[in-house]
């Protein structure tokens, strides 16, 4: 008898404390990025009154926009790899575009992946669309890639990528962009080759609206909307030459949206129908989401939380690097602040355009437009800067100069503004241990030697079609 109320106790501590750890993980929310590509701040939202994105309107204007959300890299793999662990890419020896498989690093010591943390954490992870890590890890980054497989007791955290806003471009037959109507950036001569390409990207964003809004639809039919914690953000900048690549804020600046539902206790510093405007990292994105998780952040993550009861000081500076995209070699660095930005071009010398891959020049119309005006003596102004060497420094106001087209590096009223800077910047390079400052690989090297060997004869009859048919486009147009 005594045995069977002993047992009796105990299959009912037991029940209490499996009922109290499912009670648990029902607090703990559910955690949803929705990661565009190559996309800048190009949202109704964000202020371009061309697009139509209702439903990321209604994120932001439900939940917080953020108006200074910064990529720690201007290219998608380095920059998702940072994003999923919460640490510079160069600082985990992650930072090249791209490595062959056998070639990727092992992630350093105790880092994992925000997706691993959190599954230790009593969370299922979902994912679909690419991860695109330029580091290895053992077996998949998520559990499950099909919504109809999660557990509705069990809290998850997924990633769900879209493809829109990534050349190659389809069109919106629904709200299409006139061309004419296109603002392009200063540095780029005004042809309709461009204004054509810039049209179509902005379409692509519309798209990507849609697509969310059947994202959310789907996440309502099946009573998951209020249970769920939506993080809305791009891997890096516009698909643009200057744009991605580069460490300007039109390849680093991304739209960043978080939305809470009332039903969930809202956390420490989230303030529905309002804008931040402090500076924050790509980075800081996996810290927060492990805050809001009720997780502690690891130690060892660079990345700091700045929603929740985690919370840390914001931030002075944010930084980014750039170094080898598939046969070139960058190797720059940058530092912001809100008002300034320093970047160190440690490889300088060539041009912005000849610092480009085979495909880009191949696939964007923005290379051959540039080098045929070029040829012909017909670039002016500000859009010279496409053709002339990179210094060693840039610097820049952003406040006074948004596009970044006057370099204040060597004026010495800002000699203050450099040197300090720059101080930050190499303080910074030596507390990450950048290690891209560590020579690479023999096998590294030839891997990026023939990279851009076979690349320039894959590319190279699309390259020639496509400068034949701009020439005759700016022929007609009357520009050469």
């Amino acid at each position: 008898m005594l045995r069977s109320l002993l047992a009796l106790c105990l299959i009912l501590t037991a029940g209490v404390l499996l009922s109290q750890q499912v009670s648990a993980a029902k607090q703990q929310p559910n955690i949803l990025w929705i990661i565009a590509e190559d996309m800048s701040q190009d949202q109704f939202c964000y202020g371009n009154s061309l697009v139509h994105t209702p439903n990321i309107d209604r994120l932001a204007a439900q939940g917080m926009r953020y108006t200074n959300m910064f990529t720690v890299a201007g290219v998608c793999a380095p920059s998702r790899s940072a994003i999923a662990v919460g640490m510079y890419q160069n600082s985990i020896g992650a930072m090249h575009m791209r490595y062959s498989d056998e070639l990727k690093p092992e992630l350093p010591g105790e880092v994992k992946t925000v997706s691993h943390i959190l599954r230790d954490n009593g969370y299922q992870t979902f994912g679909n669309g690419k991860d695109d890590y330029m580091f290895s890890i053992d077996g998949p980054s998520f559990e499950m890639n099909d919504l109809d497989d999660l557990h509705p007791d069990q809290p998850f955290f997924a990633k769900i990528n879209s493809h829109y806003t990534h050349r190659i471009f389809k069109r919106d037959s629904l709200h299409p962009i006139d061309p004419q109507d296109v603002s392009l950036p200063p540095y780029y001569p005004d042809v309709k080759p461009l204004r054509d390409d810039w049209a179509a990207y902005l379409e692509n964003v519309q798209l990507l609206d849609r697509e969310v809004g059947a994202l959310l639809d789907t996440l309502a039919a099946k009573g998951l909307l209020e249970q769920t914690i939506f993080f809305f953000l791009s891997d890096h900048g516009s698909p643009t030459l200057r744009g991605k690549y580069w460490l300007y804020d039109s390849g680093t600046r991304i739209p960043f949206i978080v939305h809470i539902p009332s039903s969930i206790n809202l956390p420490e510093g989230f303030k529905p129908g309002t804008v931040d405007n402090e500076l924050h990292a790509s980075i800081d994105i996996s810290a927060t989401t492990l805050a809001l998780a009720g997780v502690p952040v690891p130690q060892w993550m660079e990345g700091r939380p700045f929603l929740g009861d985690q919370t840390t000081a914001s931030r002075e500076y944010v930084f980014g690097a750039a170094d080898r995209i598939g046969g070139v070699y960058f190797k720059s660095r940058s530092v912001r602040s809100s008002q300034y930005r320093l970047i160190k071009n440690f490889n300088n010398g060539r041009s912005i355009w000849e610092n480009s891959t085979e495909y880009r020049k191949a696939r964007l119309p923005y290379y051959n437009v540039i080098k045929i005006l070029d040829n012909y003596n017909k670039l002016s102004g500000t859009e010279k800067l496409l053709v002339e060497p990179m210094p060693l420094y840039e610097l820049y106001d952003i406040r006074s100069d948004p596009y970044e087209t006057k370099n204040l590096a060597y004026d010495p009223d800002y000699a203050k503004v450099r040197s300090e800077l720059e101080q930050v910047l190499h303080s910074w390079i030596n507390e990450i241990d950048d290690k891209a400052f560590y020579p690479d690989s023999e096998e590294v090297q030839e891997h990026f030697i023939r990279y851009r060997t076979s690349n320039q004869e894959q590319y190279r009859e699309e390259r020639l079609e496509s400068y034949n048919q701009i020439k005759n486009q700016l022929i007609k147009e009357g520009k050469i």
